[in-house]
């Protein structure tokens, strides 16, 4: 660490303003700019969080240059984002070289042994640039380090926006879903870039999603009014943060197809989507793909990411996966966790313990929580 380097650890509730504009300004110039580590909606988040937030700032010549928010539930920090994520980024500069990210990742994993912290990282992205330092940096640590395969984002690219619209147009079932919509029900396909009836649209979204789920062993969790209102804050936060595109399918009776849309460097995340079950024969949802596509041309958007999960509805276009990670850290002599971890692991690299746990008892626990 050079003599114009400095790191910091803040625990505060709420923050000041001169650090979210400092924040704002790093975020801005990542080279990411990961919509689930944009500042309103992180800012969103400290005021619904009871704990104090944890805040990694890493400086250089008085110049923040990397970041990472976390909060601590049961004696465990994760990032804050994990309250609505696909993945979770650290927030690095643009400019940063490969010493500055060694140094970043030493004095963050410096800052974890001193505080006799635990973490557990959830949904990081192993396509980072950044990764193999950071995986590096863990190995070194002398804390216990342990790497889980997690997920999957499913992702539609292609080397340019037209191209990716020539293959997404290819495909004769996604016109099939459009043109039916258009010559049956006289729908009509919308892309909403602001606030425009914001509270409205997440209502319907929430009523159709509900309905989706009725009556199977995953209810939606939208029945709780406290679930809708925190979706329409995550909404407005994106909104402010000028990278939400609500997508959806009108016909005469309301918006009857969704897709949460964010806007993220060269690429468009498909975040969240639903649709009204009445419509269920006409995959509104796949005709929106299709639309998104088109939109996309425009944009100069060249991937369409449908984030965590590997649902079968994304492989109708995604044609790769990006790998989501699961990073445990701790003391080497906090044994609960790590046996914790080391259960987690094995379950995980299971197939038919997964598949128990991912289709029967995780369903069920969730039904009892909802």
């Amino acid at each position: 660490m050079s003599n114009n380097d400095s790191f910091l650890l803040t625990k505060n509730p709420k923050l000041d303003p001169d650090f979210w504009e400092q924040y704002r300004r790093l975020w801005q110039n990542s080279a990411t700019r990961s919509p689930f580590q944009a500042p309103c909606i992180l800012q969103y988040y400290v005021q619904r969080v009871e704990n104090p937030v944890a805040v990694f700032q890493y400086f250089q010549n008085a110049e923040l240059i990397a970041a990472a928010l976390f909060k601590k539930e049961n004696g465990c920090y994760t990032f804050l984002s994990d309250m609505k994520t696909d993945a979770n980024f650290f927030v690095l500069h643009q400019s940063c070289t490969e010493e500055d990210i060694r140094q970043i990742f030493d004095q963050f994993l410096h800052l974890v042994k001193k505080e006799g912290w635990a973490l557990m990282l959830n949904n990081q992205p192993s396509w980072a640039a950044y990764m193999p330092l950071f995986e590096a940096a863990g190995k070194a640590s002398g804390l216990y380090w342990q790497n889980i395969r997690y997920s999957v984002c499913p992702v539609a690219e292609d080397e340019t926006p037209e191209a990716l619209f020539k293959r997404i147009n290819g495909s004769r079932e996604l016109r099939y879903r459009v043109n039916k919509l258009k010559n049956q029900e006289n729908a009509v396909f919308e892309v909403l870039t602001d606030d425009t009836e914001l509270e409205h649209w997440a209502d319907e979204f929430c009523q159709a999603h509900v309905l989706r789920w009725d009556s199977t062993p995953t209810p939606s969790a939208y029945r709780d009014p406290a679930r809708r209102q925190f979706l329409k804050g995550c909404l407005q936060a994106w909104n402010a943060d000028g990278i939400l595109r609500r997508f959806s399918v009108k016909v005469n009776t309301g918006r009857v197809g969704f897709v949460i849309g964010l806007m993220e460097a060269n690429s468009l995340v498909h975040h969240s989507t639903t649709f009204h079950p009445d419509y269920w024969k006409f995959s509104p949802g796949k005709a929106l793909i299709h639309f998104m596509a088109e939109w996309m041309v425009a944009q100069n958007l060249r991937a369409l990411d449908f984030g965590d999960g590997d649902e079968p509805y994304k492989y109708t276009v995604a044609d790769r996966e990006h790998i989501l990670n699961r990073i445990f850290i701790s003391n080497p002599l906090n044994l609960p966790f790590i046996l914790k971890t080391q259960a987690i692991k094995v379950v995980r690299d299971n197939p038919k313990m997964y598949g128990f746990y991912r289709d029967t008892f995780k369903r069920l626990t969730q039904r009892i929580q909802i």
